[in-house]
């Protein structure tokens, strides 16, 4: 019988984690005494998470599938809310709240340090201006943006933020705004109005936005901090009102859920893989207005309440095909 050490080239590491490990490899996990492969998924699939406290659509949310924020939102009797949340991947915890009730805002950044901009208020809807910035403890006052808005793109950390698009009373904005921590500079507008769609980049200068309205987009764009230029289209129907990540404009991430011209809300979730597109596993619940914002690392998402039939508190979490990960051996 061959042995591991000439199948591989080595024989099996003792590691206290799986730093620098590839795919492929078995190692000892010294720190918990099991053995461990590196692997990849096979196709993408949704997890039930632990449901928000509260029912919430609309709401703001920033950080990753195991350290997320969660701020904001509409909930069934209150069309405003400030209630801030954290998830650790298992559990939730009311945190301080928003030092303004809002809804339809977006957020950018980490579980730490959090930045949420442009959000509405009580109907009939009107805008916010004002930004808030959460240091793991407290949220306080940010620069106030240059454009009255709801529904935007966003992307970015903290102190290097871009926001573009979105809506106003009676009218949707190309217009498009970087934030160095204190303050907001307009910088080159977007090729054309558009908002109420998915982004939520990594970077300041590397956003992808993709969908949304007017109508029901199937287009995209991406902005390098400087210009913006044409993406690749969705392969299905056109959509607004979804969630999903998309760190980076070269992948991978994915869209789910929202609303086409003819179904509303949805389920059908698409991949992205850097260059294209493609169709993947529907997301359990058909939802629309989930939370928004940098919403996962885009191989592993995070999917926050929003309206199907009723506003809901449902969480799901997504593991995207093909990304490595680490399975723990047994035997019987």
């Amino acid at each position: 019988m061959s042995e591991y050490r000439g199948i591989f080239g080595e024989a099996i590491q003792s590691l206290p984690s799986s730093t620098g490990t590839i795919e492929g490899q078995i190692w000892y996990d010294s720190s918990n005494n099991n053995l461990k492969l590196i692997g990849t998924t096979a196709s993408a699939s949704f997890a039930t998470g632990t449901a928000l406290p509260a029912n919430r659509q609309n709401a703001g949310q920033a950080g990753t599938q195991t350290a997320a924020i969660v701020a904001g939102g509409q909930s069934p009797s209150t069309y405003n809310n400030a209630n801030s949340y954290t998830y650790d991947g298992s559990s939730w915890t009311a945190t301080n709240s928003l030092g303004t009730a809002r809804r339809l805002a977006v957020m950018m950044g980490t579980q730490p340090a959090a930045l949420l901009a442009g959000s509405g208020t009580t109907p009939p809807t009107t805008g916010l201006v004002a930004t808030e910035e959460w240091d793991g403890t407290n949220w306080t006052s940010g620069g106030n943006m240059a454009t009255l808005r709801y529904g935007n793109f966003s992307g970015g950390t903290q102190t290097q933020a871009v926001i573009a698009g979105g809506s106003g009373p009676a009218t949707q904005f190309d217009d498009t705004e970087e934030y160095n921590g204190s303050s907001w500079t307009t910088v080159t507008n977007m090729p054309a109005n558009q908002g109420n769609g998915i982004s939520g980049a990594d970077s300041q200068t590397d956003m992808y936005c993709v969908s949304g309205s007017p109508g029901n987009l199937t287009t995209s764009v991406v902005y390098d901090g400087t210009n913006w230029t044409a993406g690749a289209s969705l392969s299905g129907d056109g959509r607004r009102g979804s969630g999903g990540s998309l760190a980076t404009s070269s992948g991978p991430g994915f869209i789910t859920c929202g609303e086409t011209a003819t179904v509303n809300p949805i389920t059908t979730t698409e991949e992205w893989n850097g260059t294209a597109f493609s169709s993947s596993t529907a997301c359990p619940t058909a939802t629309r207005d989930q939370a928004n914002g940098d919403n996962g690392t885009g191989a592993a998402g995070l999917v926050v309440g929003g309206y199907n039939t009723a506003i809901a508190n449902n969480v799901f979490e997504f593991t995207g095909s093909g990304i490595i990960e680490t399975r723990t051996i047994t035997t019987s």
